[in-house]
């Protein structure tokens, strides 16, 4: 019998460590420069650049480094204005982030992952969210109305002491919590893909730690 994951699964646990950390080390040609990023909706991840990084031929992603990589990408940076919309992307970097390091921003576009011995084409990895279009309403609900929840559910699941948490990002399989210093996950018990469910299964999941 072959136990062996499938290329399938093995691109869902490639999603699962794009979506498990939010820091990374971005190389332009033979420059490495430490970004934090933020995954888009459309499955694309968004970081601030400076013009340098858009000049190189050649770059790649390590996740979470490039000493002890999770996986390693094969990328394209497209820039884009932040204006006419495309602030959306921007403005949700810095909801998880703060501060942004430059002025300017891009889309990182996936083009090849190398994860636990497979190659995966980028699109298998680059993922739309289907709970993007629900995704604000129910961080804000928890923010408004559940922290203490929240502050339980981080400390009972977690261990950490959170006085002011904040619900920054929705996906089918998790939260990201903007902490006191960092962004933390937390992992639902099984994945939540109808947005119609996605506020009832989400609060009970935050209550019932």
């Amino acid at each position: 019998m072959n136990d062996a994951p499938s290329e399938q699964e093995t691109a869902q646990a490639a999603i699962e460590t794009l979506r498990n950390w939010t820091s990374a080390r971005l190389r332009c040609d033979d420059i490495v420069y430490p970004i934090k990023y933020v995954i888009a909706p459309d499955g694309r991840l968004v970081t601030p650049i400076d013009r340098s990084m858009l000049e190189a031929v050649d770059c790649g992603l390590a996740i979470p480094d490039d000493d002890s990589p999770s996986i390693e990408l094969a990328v394209t940076l497209e820039a884009f204005d932040n204006a006419h919309g495309a602030e959306s992307n921007s403005d949700r970097w810095k909801i998880y982030h703060g501060a942004p390091p430059y002025q300017r921003w891009a889309m990182i576009d996936l083009d090849m992952a190398r994860f636990h011995g497979f190659i995966l084409d980028g699109m298998a990895v680059q993922q739309p969210n289907p709970l993007a279009a629900v995704e604000p309403r129910i961080c804000g609900l928890l923010n408004r109305e559940y922290l203490d929840a929240l502050r339980q559910h981080l400390a009972n699941t977690l261990s950490l002491d959170v006085p002011d948490p904040r619900a920054v990002g929705l996906d089918p399989t998790g939260l990201h919590i903007r902490a006191r210093f960092d962004i933390v996950r937390l992992t639902f018990p099984k994945p939540i893909d109808d947005p119609a469910n996605a506020e009832g299964e989400a609060l009970q999941f935050i209550q019932n730690a």
